[in-house]
C-alpha cells in the first residue's frame, strides 16, 4: 500500500518525486500505521521496487493477505497519475471507515462518486460480492479494473474468461456491459465488451484499447460501444462447438449428451435456433447450445401450447436438478438469467419460430427435428442465418 498514517495521524502518502535518502530520513523519525486496522506498518525502502508501506508478518488486517505486486502498484499509480492530468481529483487509497474497504483510488465523476478496485490477484468470489455490495450501500459505484495480463484473447473476436473475471462485468450508466482491464506495462486501457458465451471458458468479444494518452475519462466510466456483432462468426462459432460435441462425446461426462441421444438427436445436427446469443446470456454458465436444447426439449419442441411463465419454470426446474448452472455478476445490478430467457424466446418470436396462439400462449410453428443429413442441416443453417439481423438479434437492448 502506498498510503499510511503517522504517529500523531498525518496521512503520508509515497506518491510522488520523494528521493529515497529524504524516505529513509522520514522513516526514521516517524512510526506508521495502517489507517484501517491501525496496526502498524513498515515503510519499505529499495532500488527494485517502488516504496511502499507493510504490514508486520502475522498480521490480521484484510490489507495485508493481499500481497501487492510491482505490476499492481505501478498500474495504480499510472491510473492515479492518468485522473489527474485529466483534471479530476481522485484520492490515493481512501479510507471508509463506515465500511470498512479501501479501494485503490477515489473519484468524483460527472455526479457519480467512484471506487477503482485495481485487481491483478484471485480473490474469492464472496469477498468480491461483499465488497461490491457495500459501496453499493454506500452510494458508491464501483469499477474493479482486471490487470491487462489476465486478459486471454483466443481470436480476432473471441476471449477466454473465468467464473472470476466475470465478476468484472459492469453496467456503464448508458447501459453498455463491459469488463475493463488495464496494463501498466503497455500503458493502455483493454475494453472488452460485447461478451455473448459460447462454451463455459470462451465467450465471443470484441476489443476496444486506448493508451492513457489517448484515453478519456469516458472509456473508463462511460465507453461508447457500436454494436457491431458479426453473426457470420457467431454462426462458425457455434457450428465448431456443435462438430466437437458430436466428434469429441466421451469429452463430456454429463447429462446432456446422453438426453439428446437418448431423444435421438445429434448433436451436429441440432437445429440452427439453438445456439442463439442474447444479451443477458452471460448470466448462466451453462453453454447456450445446452441450456436452449433444454428449453426446446421441455417447453418450446413439444406440440402444446406454452407461456412465457412455463418456459421460465422449465429453466428453473433444470437449475434445480443441476442441469443448467447460472452465474453471479454483481455489477450489474438490473439483470438475471430469466432476462435471458425471456430474450430467447423474443428471438425465436421476432424470427417466426414461435408464435403467438391468443390468451398469452405460443407455439412451435418451425420443426426443430433432426434433419435427414448434414447437408440439409449446414443448408438450414445457412439459410437461417442470412436471415438474421443484428438488430433482431440485439432488439432487446
Amino acid at each position: 500500500m502506498l498510503v499510511a498514517a503517522t504517529e500523531k495521524g498525518v496521512r503520508i502518502s509515497l506518491l510522488g518525486p520523494h528521493s529515497i535518502p529524504d524516505l529513509q530520513q522520514y522513516r526514521e523519525k516517524h512510526t506508521f500505521f495502517c489507517p484501517e486496522c491501525k496496526e502498524e506498518v513498515i515503510m519499505k525502502i529499495g532500488n527494485k521496487r517502488i516504496p511502499h508501506f507493510s504490514h508486520k508478518k502475522g498480521s490480521e488486517c484484510p490489507e495485508s493477505y493481499e500481497r501487492e505486486s510491482e505490476y499492481h502498484i505501478s498500474g495504480k499509480l499510472l491510473l492515479y497519475q492518468w485522473l489527474k492530468k485529466k483534471g479530476l481529483d481522485p484520492i490515493l487509497e481512501p479510507y471508509y471507515p463506515d465500511i470498512s474497504q479501501r479501494p485503490d483510488i477515489s473519484v468524483h465523476f460527472e455526479g457519480v462518486n467512484y471506487a477503482l478496485e485495481y485487481q491483478c490477484s484471485i480473490i474469492s468470489e464472496e469477498l468480491f460480492k461483499k465488497r461490491t455490495e457495500a459501496y453499493f450501500q454506500s452510494g458508491i459505484v464501483p469499477i474493479w479494473i482486471l490487470a491487462g495480463k489476465n486478459i486471454k484473447r483466443i481470436g480476432k473476436a473471441k476471449i477466454s474468461l473465468s467464473g472470476f473475471q466475470y465478476l468484472f462485468l459492469r453496467q456503464t450508466a448508458s447501459d453498455n456491459w463491459v469488463i475493463p482491464s488495464f496494463c501498466p506495462n503497455t500503458k493502455s486501457f483493454i475494453n472488452v465488451r460485447q461478451i455473448l458465451p459460447l462454451t463455459v471458458r470462451n465467450a465471443y468479444a470484441h476489443y476496444d484499447v486506448k493508451t492513457i494518452f489517448h484515453a478519456d475519462p469516458d472509456f473508463l466510466f462511460d465507453p461508447y460501444f457500436k454494436n457491431d456483432l458479426k453473426i457470420s462468426e457467431w454462426k462458425n462459432e457455434i457450428r465448431k462447438i456443435k462438430n466437437f460435441l458430436a466428434q469429441n462425446s466421451s469429452a463430456y461426462k454429463n447429462t446432456f449428451l446422453q438426453e439428446i441421444y437418448s431423444r435421438s438427436i445429434a448433436p451436429a445436427l441440432l437445429p440452427p435456433e439453438i445456439g442463439l446469443p442474447v444479451r443477458h446470456s452471460p448470466f448462466i454458465e451453462t453453454p447456450p447450445i445446452q441450456w436452449q436444447s433444454y428449453l426446446y426439449m421441455d417447453v418450446i419442441g413439444k406440440d402444446r401450447p406454452f407461456s412465457h411463465a412455463r418456459m421460465v419454470a422449465a429453466f428453473r426446474n433444470r437449475v434445480k436438478n443441476s442441469d443448467i448452472k447460472v452465474r453471479s455478476i454483481p455489477l450489474i445490478q438490473t439483470g438475471s438469467e430469466v432476462l435471458a430467457v425471456k430474450e430467447y424466446m423474443d428471438v425465436l418470436i421476432n424470427l417466426n419460430i414461435v408464435k403467438q396462439t391468443g390468451n398469452g400462449l405460443y407455439k412451435r410453428t418451425a420443426s426443430c427435428g433432426e434433419p435427414d443429413h448434414s447437408s440439409c442441416i449446414l443448408q438450414r443453417e445457412e439459410d437461417f442465418y442470412r436471415g438474421i439481423t443484428q438488430s433482431i438479434l440485439q432488439g432487446n437492448k
